[in-house]
């Protein structure tokens, strides 16, 4: 009994000093407190290269482009050739070092065109993580058969991306210029000529005065300019008559878009459209509601209020009047106020959001008018 007694005095204290060195250790924390890192940017836009971002004296190593579009270079030009391109939003571009444009927001392009028609020319900018300033359009319109003639592309308040999905794009980070011709219309076939791609102040881009209004269309010549953004609007002139022909299968409910630019107007000396239009109904149609929004040269388009008016059937054309005093403001895809003294384009709908739309409708005029001169013509 003794022994046994004896033998457990001395487990005892053998587990009594195990115990010393299992005891839960007290954790400094100190040292495990991670450092405050700076996010990663690129190099500043304006510093690097002296905002140079290509012109073309070296080979076109960094630039890609897709079917249908054929890049090559020639002396110090780029020379991009394309066919059938637009409709499906074909790419082509560049990848850049990562580059910084929280300070200057905006870049300059030196080029021209050549083909039978002038084509609409956008640039987007895509950041590191592949997030691309898509959700606003930066495009301007290039004249074809001119010389070489700089346009600018400001991307103040437009580092988002609205497809896939909305993200805000790093402005400080960009590492892909990448261009569309005739975004979502007409496939275009032409020459693109680029001579210099330069990054810039924003604020250093040309002012141009707005013209006081006048006619956007009197459709004496092909519908060239126009663009439709979906297979159930299409536009053909009617032969020997200045008149166009606007045929729907369906449009409406999806908001189905056509439209052109033009040059730059002063919607505050000149705030309303008149629009000289019919419409020849198919069996089970109703009068269609032809809608306007305006699109200033940033992008950014006037619809948040519904300028809309309903298109009569019959055989006689009728003016009607699309008055955007006061409504300029956008609230799709984000809101953003709309500068009315630099409006370039007009985005037209057939039955936005409503019952679809099967039949005809024919313009013979568009013009942007005064408040004046839409007095005088209602007394008429």
């Amino acid at each position: 009994m003794i022994k046994y007694f004896k033998i457990s005095l001395v487990l005892m204290a053998l587990l009594t000093q195990a115990c010393v060195h299992f005891a839960k250790p007290e954790l400094d924390h100190s040292a495990q407190i991670a450092e405050y890192q700076e996010p990663e940017k690129g190099v500043l836009a304006l510093d690097f290269n002296k905002g140079v971002i290509d012109d073309f004296s070296g080979e076109l190593y960094s630039w890609w482009g897709a079917d249908g579009i054929t890049l090559s270079r020639k002396v110090d030009t780029f020379k991009v050739v394309i066919k059938n391109v637009g409709s499906m939003y074909v790419p082509f571009g560049r990848e850049i070092t990562g580059l910084d444009f929280t300070k200057n927001n905006a870049i300059r392009i030196r080029m021209r065109a050549e083909g039978k028609v002038s084509p609409t020319v956008r640039l987007d900018l895509k950041d590191n993580l592949g997030r691309t300033t898509n959700a606003s359009a930066t495009q301007v319109k290039v004249p074809v058969n001119q010389p070489y003639t700089d346009y600018y592309f400001n991307y103040k308040d437009k580092w988002k991306q609205g497809w896939p999905d909305n993200q805000i794009v790093d402005p400080s980070l960009v590492s892909t210029v990448m261009f569309f011709v005739n975004p979502g219309m007409t496939d275009w076939t032409g020459t693109l000529y680029v001579d210099e791609i330069v990054a810039m102040d924003y604020e250093k881009i040309p002012k141009k005065e707005g013209g006081t209004g006048g006619v956007i269309d009197a459709f004496d010549d092909e519908p060239s300019a126009w663009w439709t953004g979906s297979s159930k609007i299409a536009l053909e002139k009617i032969a020997d008559v200045d008149v166009v022909k606007i045929s729907s299968e369906g449009a409406g409910a999806n908001y189905e878009t056509f439209g052109r630019s033009f040059d730059q107007i002063d919607f505050t000396k000149a705030p309303i459209i008149r629009l000289r239009a019919r419409a020849e109904n198919a069996a089970g149609s109703v009068d269609p509601k032809i809608r306007f929004a305006i699109k200033d040269k940033d992008g950014f388009t006037a619809n948040e209020f519904n300028m809309s008016e309903t298109i009569e059937s019959g055989t006689e054309f009728k003016n009607y009047y699309f008055n955007f005093t006061g409504k300029y403001s956008q609230t799709y895809p984000d809101n953003h106020t709309v500068n009315p003294k630099e409006i370039e384009a007009m985005v037209l709908f057939i039955n936005s959001g409503g019952p679809a739309y099967n039949g005809v409708i024919y313009f013979d005029e568009i013009e942007i008018i005064t408040e004046k001169r839409y007095e005088e013509l209602k007394k008429k």
